[in-house]
């Protein structure tokens, strides 16, 4: 584990809102079937709730290459990639990667690659901004729940998305 210090909520927010540009999509990564992984899609859900306006919401599963045309067509300017992977920290902790960080971390239970995937949105939309928000799992074996540790992380993360895309 490379540090136990999780980065405050108002950072984050005050991260993201700097990030964000234009009309935004968020897009949910993930396997539901394997733990904490399952982070990205559980997450579209919570924003899905009703009474709240929220930008575009994506749950790609474990396929987003799927949903290339539909993200193009929902006019984002930036796109904002939710997925659980590990940074070498502890479980729950909270980070925000930027595109050319995403070799230093991984993103093992996706195929193609992450990069591949945001290659095919640049060559669709040259100028499109895209980043990375990310919580470090606890287990990714399949047929785990979520950990305690993420579910509460999960539930952080909805509220900081929240406050900062509204």
């Amino acid at each position: 584990m490379r540090d136990s210090k999780q980065v405050p909520s108002g950072t984050l927010i005050s991260d993201i809102k700097k990030r964000v540009r234009g009309k935004v999509a968020v897009v949910g990564i993930g396997n539901i079937m394997r733990g904490d992984d399952g982070l990205g899609p559980k997450l579209i859900e919570l924003l899905k709730s009703p009474g709240r306006a929220l930008p575009a919401l994506f749950d790609c599963g474990t396929a987003p290459e799927n949903y290339i045309f539909p993200i193009l067509s929902s006019g984002a300017d930036t796109v904002i990639f939710v997925d659980a992977c590990d940074f070498h920290s502890f479980p729950g902790d909270i980070r925000i990667f930027s595109l050319g960080d995403i070799s230093d971390v991984s993103f093992s239970t996706h195929s193609p690659s992450p990069r591949l995937f945001t290659d095919l949105l640049k060559m669709g939309k040259e100028d499109i901004n895209m980043f990375i928000v990310s919580v470090q799992p606890k287990t990714v074996k399949l047929g785990s729940p979520l950990s305690a540790e993420v579910a509460s992380a999960l539930e952080s993360l909805a509220g900081i998305l929240r406050k900062a895309l509204t």
